[in-house]
């Protein structure tokens, strides 16, 4: 049996997902709990950019999820609300991902840490926004008062005016969304026209697509979910997302750039926004094969 001290160095694997330490984490559950509460704690007194306890603690994060651990709800909201600049490298992929099933997974009946976070204006927006969608979340599968979060989501309006064109305007209008809240929409509507919601993040007929599903099928959103499979969902997402052993920046073609490349404008027709549905951490459109959020949306 892997003791505490070997699963928390394997849990600081960078290049693979440390699926032996996950699982005898998982198996000495009990044993491990104080362990991950203390990794925390020291990470809230001493927050660091090394890069081996930010990867412990991005497998403790899920993992914590994973349980449905309620006694991590009030540390993973106090981490999440940490310095922007640590905590976007600390979670990074997780943020667009599997923050707010995380959250929503040690929820532990009061929704008012997830209201500080989505509120926060000196956390980082990538974290606010699934705070949002954390709280619809919570609604569909962990008994939380539909009206609270609905009157939490109206006065955001106004509160979230500050943070026009913010990523965090995405988690308000995807969580109305995703739980039919139809009688909110003129407040979304609002929000598109004084471009509160960048467009690169979503247009207003995508949050008109996603209410008609929420409302039609209010659990049919897999990414709307509570979190299950660390293993399972960290395993599939590197496999998918690797680049290829031989890949190298330098070998990539290069296409000379000219004006007669650049079709012209068609006015009769509605803008449609190309990069609507790339995620700030999807390969880059551009081919460069850096992700998205550090290529041509920097």
């Amino acid at each position: 049996m892997m003791d505490v001290a070997t699963i928390l160095d394997q849990l600081s694997e960078i290049e693979h997902v440390p699926v032996d330490a996950l699982r005898a984490a998982s198996e000495q559950r009990d044993e491990m709990l104080p362990h991950f509460l203390a990794a925390i704690s020291d990470y809230l007194i001493a927050p660091t950019d090394d890069e081996v306890t930010g990867q412990r603690l991005f497998y403790i994060f899920h993992l914590l999820g994973e349980w449905r651990e309620k006694s991590a709800y009030r540390p993973l909201a106090s981490l999440l609300r940490g310095p922007s600049d640590k905590i976007d490298l600390l979670l990074d992929w997780a943020l667009e991902n599997t923050v707010h099933r995380v959250m929503a997974s040690v929820f532990d009946g009061d929704p008012q840490p997830l209201f500080d976070i989505a509120l926060d204006r000196s956390a980082s927006e990538y974290v606010r926004s699934p705070a949002f969608e954390a709280l619809a979340i919570a609604v569909l599968y962990q008994g939380l008062d539909r009206d609270v979060v609905r009157r939490f989501f109206t006065d955001s309006f106004t509160a979230l005016q500050l943070d026009a064109g913010s990523y965090v305007w995405y988690g308000w209008q995807r969580a109305i969304a995703v739980l039919g809240m139809s009688d909110l929409t003129p407040l979304v509507e609002t929000a598109f026209e004084r471009q509160f919601i960048d467009l690169i993040y979503a247009e207003l007929s995508d949050f008109v697509e996603d209410l008609s599903l929420g409302i039609d099928h209010p659990d049919a959103a897999t990414e709307y979910a509570l979190f299950d499979d660390t293993i399972g969902f960290w395993t599939a997402w590197f496999d998918r997302t690797k680049l290829p052993d031989d890949f190298s920046y330098e070998n990539l073609p290069r296409k000379e750039f000219s004006y007669d490349d650049i079709p012209e404008p068609v006015t009769n027709e509605p803008y449609v926004n190309p990069l609507r549905n790339v995620g700030r951490n999807d390969p880059c459109p551009c081919g460069s094969g850096k992700k998205y959020k550090k290529c041509c949306l920097a």
